[in-house]
This record gives structure tokens, sequence and C-alpha cells, in this order.
């Protein structure tokens, strides 16, 4: 029984080493995704995703939803961070955005990389005009 506890305490002391993500460098993405947007690089959005993006859906599929919020939106005027949560690598960034058609609620999942690099794992837009 005590060397489970010496286990388990060593195991969670290697967690809490694993740096947090930083949500103002995470925020860093917002910008970049939405220029790719605006451009239509909507398959290199997916190429520079993170696995967890990919593995949730093919590429086929989330372009395809890209051109969707693109033809239904618009072009996106401007943005406003709502709200934002860290939990260890991943943070998930909400804003209030304003594209040229209405505003929409649009959800990032940033994950921070070994190098502390924001990439991109989840990205949804909340909005009645794409259902």
């Amino acid at each position: 029984m005590r060397r489970i506890i010496v286990v388990t305490l060593a195991l969670l002391a290697l967690a809490g080493c694993s740096k947090p993500a930083d949500p103002d460098l995470a925020e860093q993405a917002v910008p970049q995704f939405h220029m790719a947007l605006i451009d239509g690089d909507f398959d290199g959005i997916y190429s520079r995703a993170a696995g967890e993006l990919k593995r949730s859906q093919s590429q086929q599929e989330f372009v395809r939803y890209l051109q969707a919020v693109r033809r239904t939106l618009g072009e996106v005027k401007g943005a406003e961070r709502t709200a934002t949560k860290v939990a260890g690598r991943l943070v998930t960034l909400t804003y209030t955005s304003n594209y040229a058609n209405g505003l929409a609620t649009e959800e990032f999942v940033i994950r921070a990389d070994e190098n502390q690099e924001p990439v991109l794992a989840g990205y949804r837009v909340l909005t009645p005009a794409l259902k």
C-alpha cells in the first residue's frame, strides 16, 4: 500500500511539471485562423491543425464545414473574446464574432505544442444561421 502511495505521489509531481497553456499565446491563433478563413485557405487550416481535430473529422468534412461558415456568415469583421478556460495544455477561447451577415459565437480549442506554440485542436460556430 505504501508503494502505491509513493508511486501515485511521484506521478502527480511529474504531471504538475507540465507547463499550463498560456491563454494570451493561444489567442494569437484566432486572427491567423480568421485570415485563413477570409482567404479561403480551408485546406491550410486543416493541415496546420492538431491531431485531435484531424482524428475527430476528415479533411473533407472540416473543409465542407468551413465553406458553409464562410458562405453563410460571410467575411469576419471583428471578434471579441468573451470566455477563456484553461485545462492543462488546452485553452478554450469563446468569441462573439461579427461577420458580414450577422453575429456568431465561435469556440476555439487551442493546444500548446511541445514548444508552447498554439495549434488548433477544435473549432465550432454557434449560430442559428448554420442549422
